[in-house]
């Protein structure tokens, strides 16, 4: 079974993403860690907050701005591996 991350950025109070970026390269046990969960426990969708903003720029390059957005780490299984 193969896990694809994806970093999904929505406008404040809205329910639909404003743009999705794949960061598997990144490596599941990196955001295990970042959100202080077991690698075979990462499953469900996980807000990023002020707290992992530095990491996700270290990570991915990617700065979140959280003034503007809300930021989600979506884990979920490849079905086409």
């Amino acid at each position: 079974m193969s896990i694809v991350y994806t970093l999904v950025r929505y406008l404040k109070d809205d329910d639909y993403p404003d743009s999705t970026t794949d960061v598997t390269a990144v490596g599941g046990q990196a955001w295990a860690e970042l959100m202080a969960t077991p690698l075979e426990q990462l499953v469900y969708v996980y807000p990023l907050t002020q707290e992992h903003a530095e990491r996700v720029r270290q990570l991915t390059g990617i700065t979140l701005d959280l003034e503007t957005y809300e930021y989600f780490l979506e884990p979920e299984e490849d079905g086409s591996r």
